[in-house]
């Protein structure tokens, strides 16, 4: 009788033990399927938040949060900045592919260019002007490949935006355009082409201002562009004027240049009139895209979302300060008007 209850002990202590390793494995690997999914963000500018991980409030980040998305619960960025400098990237690109995250993503051309040179098949969402034009993918229905994202317009609206300018200054004749030496090139020559055609549409004429992306040496620019008559800035929009978008308003105004833009943010801070897509808009656009391929599609079946919406923006504070009458149509026609 005593044997029998002591086997009967022994039997259902390996029962449990059994049971116990059993949960226990099963606890182990819950954990591991429920680890946060890591998307690696590559960016030009904008300074990654604390610890490379958490804090990120901007629109990409609430707009997967409105699809399930929860930084630092059920995903994180695992985030490297090129703090403007050009000639990181291709390293940066290296070592933030290297980290095996599960999906890539990024604003740049730049930087889409340097995450493509390593080769990686990893998925990238990415937002570009012309995505088709500088080889990311076959076309926007069908990318092809390991990219999908977002078309954001910026390149094709230059002569618009030029047609702008010249309702708020009827006489203009001479633009002037900030460049970055050992920029984009491809960029900078789809940008040319459409300069050239509003040369031809309103006979004006441009002129490049070349700059090294340091912020010490902008002022010269202006002064050189006021001495030289050229009362119109078109400012391009790229990871160092958009960080420094402050800086360089405050100098036209300082040296009576009239600025023309692309992204809202850039009459927000004081250029006198912007006209183009939202980068916060832009960024909800991506997250749909990020959404699908954590969720198991594959980039090459993804079209490329094409921007539509475009905002017209007018900063009639410095219109006053520059001594520029808007005319109220002009004003009727705006999406935003800064007081």
């Amino acid at each position: 009788m005593r044997r029998c209850r002591l086997g009967f002990r022994i039997r259902s202590a390996c029962i449990l033990a059994i049971s116990s390793l059993v949960l226990g494995l099963m606890s182990v690997a819950q954990a591991a399927a429920e680890q946060p999914r890591r998307i690696g963000r590559l960016l030009m500018a904008d300074p990654c938040p604390p610890n490379n991980l958490f804090e990120a409030e901007d629109a990409l980040t609430t707009a997967l949060a409105e699809r399930g998305w929860k930084q630092g619960q059920n995903f994180v960025w695992d985030c490297v900045s090129a703090g403007g400098r050009l000639w990181d990237l291709d390293k940066l690109a290296a070592e933030l592919v290297a980290r095996q995250p599960e999906l890539l993503e990024t604003q740049s051309s730049p930087a889409i260019h340097a995450l493509k040179a390593t080769k990686t098949t990893i998925p990238i969402v990415m937002s570009t002007p012309d995505p088709v034009g500088d080889g990311f993918v076959q076309s926007l229905a069908r990318p092809g490949g390991n990219i999908t994202g977002v078309a954001d317009l910026g390149l094709d609206l230059a002569v618009k935006r030029i047609e702008l300018a010249r309702e708020l200054i009827p006489a203009l004749t001479k633009v002037a355009v900030l460049e970055r030496v050992g920029g984009d090139a491809t960029y900078y020559k789809r940008l040319e082409d459409q300069l050239n055609r509003a040369v031809d549409r309103f006979g004006i004429e441009w002129r490049v201002y070349p700059h090294q992306s340091r912020p010490e040496d902008l002022e010269q620019h202006f002064r050189a562009m006021q001495q030289d008559g050229y009362r119109l800035l078109y400012l391009i929009a790229t990871p160092f004027t958009f960080g420094n978008r402050k800086l360089i308003s405050d100098l036209a105004l300082k040296y009576g240049i009239h600025m023309l833009s692309e992204h809202p943010q850039f009459a927000q801070d004081g250029a006198l009139l912007s006209y183009g897509v939202d980068n916060d808009e832009v960024q909800r656009h991506m997250a749909p895209q990020i959404d699908a391929v954590l969720r198991g599609a594959r980039p090459e079946t993804l079209p490329i979302d094409q921007m539509t919406k475009l905002q017209l923006v007018i900063n009639l504070k410095t219109a006053r300060a520059l001594g520029v009458e808007i005319p109220p149509d002009l004003l009727v026609r705006a999406d935003e008007v800064i007081e």
